[in-house]
C-alpha cells in the first residue's frame, strides 16, 4: 500500500525541488521533511505537530491535504493492546460490598477529582493546539484581472490573523476580511492564525493568485533599442520561472550557469532562492522584490519608448 511519505516524496521529485529548497520555502526543518518522506513518524514528539507538518507540506506541493492525511492515518502503526484478563475472579471478591455514607463520600470525591483533572487536561490541550483556520476566498490557483484582492475566512474567536505579515481585523464571531494589493504575475498569499501574537503554535494556509492586467487598446510601440536579460545562478541550483514577451523560457531548477535572453516588450521572473541568483539588463543589475514571509523573490519589467520600467 502506498504511504503518505511516498506520495509527498514522489511529488517533490516530480516538481524538481530539493529538500533544502522545500525547507527554505516552508520554514520546516530538513530533518522533519526527511522523517515524513521516510514514514518515520515515531520521531515526532507530538501528533499535533506531525499532522500540522504533513498538512503544510502537502499544501506546498499542491496535493489534496485530506487525502494525504487519510493515507498517513491508514499507514500509521497501531499499538497492540494487552489482552484482557478475566475479571470474574476479581469481581467475585466485591459482591458483598455494602455502601456506607463514608464510602459514598469517598467515591464522589474520587469522581470529582477525576473530573477536575479531565477539565484541566482539556484546557491544556486547547492551549497547546493551534487555532482552526478556514479560507473562503480566494480560491487557490485562481487568475484575476483586478489589482485589489479580498481575503476572507474564519478562525477561532480571540485568535490573531496575519495576512502576508499584516494583521487583519477579526469580528466577534471569528470572521475576517481584508483587501490586499497584488503584483502583476504570481502572488503567494500566506494567512497565519495564532492564539496570540507571541504564540509559536500557528495554523498556516497559502493561496497562489495570478494577477493579469486587463487588455488595453493596442497602440503601436516602436522599440529600437536592444534589451538583453542576463540570468546568472551561482554556487547552488535555484528554482526559476521566466516569461519573456508572453512566452515561458524557464520553469525548472537551474544549475549554476549564466544565460542571456533578448527582450522586446516585457519579462517576468520569479525564483525560490534570490541569494544566489542575479539578474541584469544590458549589464545593469536589477534588485529583486522579496516576500519576507515565503522567501520567494520576483520582478516584472516592461519596455516602453526605449525605456525599462520594473516593479
Amino acid at each position: 500500500m502506498i504511504t503518505a511519505g511516498e506520495i509527498l516524496q514522489k511529488k517533490r521529485e516530480t516538481l524538481g525541488r530539493s529538500v533544502e529548497l522545500v525547507s527554505q520555502e516552508t520554514k520546516m526543518q530538513k530533518r522533519f521533511i526527511k522523517y515524513i518522506e521516510a514514514n518515520d513518524f515515531e520521531k515526532f514528539d507530538s501528533e499535533v505537530f506531525l499532522t500540522g507538518f504533513i498538512k503544510i507540506y502537502s499544501q506546498y506541493l499542491g496535493l489534496d491535504t485530506e487525502k494525504v492525511l487519510a493515507l498517513y492515518r491508514r499507514s500509521k502503526p497501531q499499538k497492540k493492546g494487552k489482552k484482557n484478563k478475566s475479571i470474574e475472579p476479581i469481581w467475585s471478591k466485591y459482591k458483598k460490598i455494602i455502601l456506607t455514607p463514608k464510602s459514598i463520600i469517598t467515591i464522589l470525591s474520587i469522581v470529582f477529582f477525576v473530573l477536575i483533572l479531565g477539565y484541566i487536561g482539556l484546557q491544556i490541550y486547547k492551549f497547546q493546539s493551534p487555532p482552526k483556520l478556514t479560507i473562503t476566498s480566494p480560491i487557490d490557483g485562481i487568475t484575476v484581472s483586478e489589482e485589489i484582492l479580498t481575503v476572507e475566512g474564519t478562525t477561532q474567536v480571540g485568535a490573531v490573523i496575519e495576512i502576508n505579515s499584516t494583521l487583519a481585523i477579526i469580528d466577534d464571531l471569528g470572521n475576517f476580511k481584508q483587501d490586499i494589493t497584488l503584483n502583476e504575475g504570481i502572488n503567494i498569499i500566506s494567512i497565519k492564525a495564532k492564539k496570540n501574537s507571541n504564540n509559536i503554535l500557528e495554523t498556516v494556509e497559502t493561496r497562489k493568485v495570478t494577477y493579469t492586467k486587463p487588455a488595453q487598446a493596442e497602440t503601436p510601440v516602436v522599440t529600437l533599442k536592444t534589451f538583453s536579460l542576463t540570468v546568472e545562478v551561482k554556487d547552488a541550483s535555484s528554482w526559476i520561472k521566466l516569461d519573456i514577451d508572453g512566452q515561458n523560457k524557464l520553469s525548472k531548477v537551474v544549475e549554476p550557469s549564466k544565460q542571456q535572453y533578448d527582450v522586446k516588450e516585457n519579462f517576468y521572473i520569479i525564483t525560490g532562492r534570490a541569494s544566489n541568483t542575479t539578474i541584469s539588463v544590458n549589464d545593469q543589475p536589477l534588485v529583486w522584490k522579496t516576500n519576507s514571509t515565503t522567501g520567494v523573490a520576483e520582478i516584472t519589467c516592461t519596455i516602453l519608448n526605449e525605456s525599462l520600467s520594473c516593479e
